[in-house]
């Protein structure tokens, strides 16, 4: 049993069995990893808090003989969604973890990948979402991140090749 220390992004988290959650993270050490954490919707699960969607965390990953990665330790060091933040906001996040996780396939480690998912949630939070006029510079600043993402990851400027890529023919 191996174990890796690294810093990532939550990007996901999914309820399986009883008290477990997969967690989807994007590691700078490792790209995109799919992790569980055994019991951690006990009650006095002491890594629940560390492991919320948007936390940039600390993470110690274990390797189990059938090859699945285990969250042994967990430390936030950040949330990258503001405490306060609005419905919208916590949308436009949600939206950019979901095309991220779509985009990228694999366990590949890139800085620049790595770099430009920290920067684009962290630059999110200031992103006013909170009124109906201001949803366009939401709206425009989802098209940007997809576009930049796409690009990093080989499609050049065409975010419309990307989407065809993704099996999203809207």
């Amino acid at each position: 049993m191996a174990t890796y220390q690294t810093k990532a992004i939550v990007l996901k988290r999914e309820d399986i069995f009883e008290a477990d959650r997969i967690y989807h993270l994007y590691t700078e050490d490792f790209g995109r990893v799919r992790a569980i954490a055994a019991g951690v919707r006990k009650i006095k699960a002491k890594l629940t808090g560390h492991l919320e969607p948007f936390n940039l965390i600390w993470v110690e990953l274990m390797t189990k003989k059938g090859g699945d990665l285990f969250i042994t330790t967990a430390l936030s060091e950040t949330s990258l969604l503001k405490k306060n933040a609005s419905p919208n906001q916590v949308a436009l996040f949600a939206k950019m973890s979901d095309f991220t996780l779509k985009m990228l396939r694999g366990q590949e480690k890139d800085a620049a990948i790595w770099n430009f998912i920290l920067t684009g949630f962290s630059t999110a939070q200031s992103v006013e979402t909170r009124l109906s006029a201001q949803a366009d510079t939401a709206d425009k600043f989802l098209r940007e991140y997809k576009s930049g993402l796409a690009q990093i990851l080989g499609f050049g400027s065409n975010l419309d090749e990307a989407m065809y890529y993704l099996g999203d023919f809207s």
